[in-house]
């Protein structure tokens, strides 16, 4: 698989919420990876790819919604 398109998000949203936005909106694979973490385990660093620019601004939109929702 070849991940030409990614993003790098800090949330508080559990990994597997994330990785749920993602099956929801994209068609073909993505990947998630953790790049860090708070000591609380709250806050989460991640590296989200996909192989489309458009699933890239389809997920950037539903994290920016997902975000402002709390």
């Amino acid at each position: 698989m070849s991940f030409h398109h990614g993003v790098r998000i800090t949330t508080n949203h559990s990994i597997s919420r994330i990785e749920e936005l993602c099956e929801s909106l994209c068609k073909e694979p993505f990947d998630v990876r953790v790049v860090g973490m708070s000591d609380d385990l709250r806050k989460k660093s991640l590296d989200v790819y996909f192989e489309s620019s458009a699933e890239l601004d389809a997920f950037k939109t539903a994290f920016r919604s997902l975000s402002k929702a709390g």
